[in-house]
């Protein structure tokens, strides 16, 4: 009798390829914010801003390449969850994917309200009716989610290649007008009065790295990736690089069209690509921008759930929370994250939560760097795609940067990290402490 369940060339195939993958992983980090971005690090340093992009673009990568190398050991989901747990055990792994689980819903509650609100802005007769719109893109993407991997990877990749369309465009228009710009970028540096170099460039630097946030969502859901011992290190490799330069050249391309106007638009990638190409540039970034925060929610409703089924499936939560139905999706994760993003945009509480999600994910790539150290030590004999080079050096800087990071942004983070490690270790102990002190006693 044939199964009603997906076999293993069915699951194989429904799968992501290298350049799926790397096209996932680029859907991930950019969204619509990007359109927004060259107004909100103008601010603090002017035309220097491509300076600190550029520096900050290379401290992503010093976090990226930590997660290329510890993914190479693994070919199942989970991401920071499954590389602290082999690294560092079943507590510690516990704490980071709980953590880490908690994050990604906060953040896609953030992400549905935000298509809400590009929605609107793109067609106003909805205005007033944020919630609604919210919601039924969660319902719509958790839906497809229950259909199977298949379907959401063809949306999903889809949309992606619709969203690069008007930035990959602008971005080739930047290398034929940046020329005429050069008197823009004179003088290079300019502060913001009341402010000092070290400060604006911290400050910036910590704006600009919440554009690159996401690059390690391909970690995550790593099992739905083919060959992903190998694939997964090189499409985050791939995909950050890609948007690197990417970002550059829309910082650069606007800088040199409107110079210190961009700081008397509330639009200035959409006002730079009239300058450029004329009245369509402005559809263009408009309908790129709606696309964008759509294509981050199909991102976010693949990962969310697979995240929460990868902690279930190592017997840190409950079983049935990796329960997968016919097509080999996790229903009961689905249907969990999804109910409590709808009820994060119910109650509102979503924007503060979704303000400590980005410091959050820190708490993911630190135990990263350091699993990259405590892997090399334990199974020196690894076979990996790639290794992170100069031994110890980079992973021991991704650390450093990312707590300053956190510490430029609010050093209170640190506290609010340390309330959510206590809830999680709280969580741990209530279903497994007790049953390991009792196994302790009977051995």
């Amino acid at each position: 009798m044939a199964s009603n369940h997906m076999n293993e060339q069915e699951r194989e195939k429904a799968k992501f390829s290298l350049s799926g993958a790397t096209l996932y992983g680029i859907n991930a980090v950019i969204g619509s914010g990007i359109f927004l971005l060259p107004q909100s690090i103008y601010k603090g340093l002017g035309p220097a801003s491509i300076a600190v992009m550029f520096g900050t673009a290379i401290l992503t990568i010093m976090l990226a390449v930590c997660f290329a190398e510890v993914a190479g050991y693994f070919g199942k989901n989970g991401g920071a969850f499954q590389y602290s747990k082999r690294a560092f055990g079943d507590f510690v792994g516990f704490n980071v994917g709980f953590l880490g689980w908690a994050v990604t819903i906060f953040a896609w509650a953030a992400m549905a309200a935000g298509f809400a609100k590009m929605f609107i802005i793109t067609f106003p007769a909805f205005e007033g009716y944020n919630i609604p719109l919210s919601i039924a893109l969660v319902i719509l993407l958790s839906l497809m989610n229950i259909a199977g991997l298949r379907t959401s990877k063809i949306f999903t990749i889809t949309a992606t290649i619709a969203k690069l369309i008007p930035i990959v465009a602008f971005s080739a228009c930047t290398l034929f007008f940046i020329k005429n710009g050069l008197p823009n970028f004179t003088p290079f540096v300019q502060l913001e009065p009341g402010t000092n170099l070290l400060g604006a460039v911290s400050n910036t630097a910590v704006y600009i790295f919440y554009g690159f946030i996401g690059f390690e969502t391909l970690s995550i859901v790593a099992g739905e990736m083919r060959d992903p011992e190998k694939n997964v290190p090189r499409a985050i490799l791939g995909s950050i690089s890609i948007v690197s330069v990417l970002y550059m050249l829309i910082i650069g391309g606007t800088i040199a069209m409107l110079g210190g106007g961009i700081m008397d638009t509330n639009a200035p990638v959409q006002d730079a690509f009239v300058k450029m190409i004329g009245p369509v540039g402005a559809w263009l970034v408009s309908i790129g921008a709606l696309i964008s925060i759509t294509g981050l929610n199909m991102g976010e409703s693949i990962m969310v759930p697979r995240f929460g089924a990868a902690i279930a499936k190592e017997g840190l939560l409950p079983a049935s929370i990796a329960k997968e139905n016919k097509n080999a999706a996790p229903v009961v994760a689905v249907a969990i994250s999804s109910a409590i993003t709808i009820a994060l945009l119910l109650t509102g509480s979503f924007e503060t939560l979704a303000g400590l999600s980005v410091v959050f994910r820190f708490f993911q790539y630190i135990p990263t760097a350091l699993a990259v150290m405590k892997l090399r030590k334990d199974e020196p004999d690894a076979k990996v795609v790639f290794r992170v080079p100069f031994g110890p050096v980079i992973p021991v800087l991704a650390v450093v940067i990312s707590l300053l990071m956190i510490w430029g942004d609010n050093p209170m983070h640190f506290v609010r990290g340390a309330i959510g490690i206590v809830i999680a270790s709280s969580v741990y102990y209530v279903m497994h402490g007790r049953k390991k002190h009792a196994n302790h006693h009977l051995i």
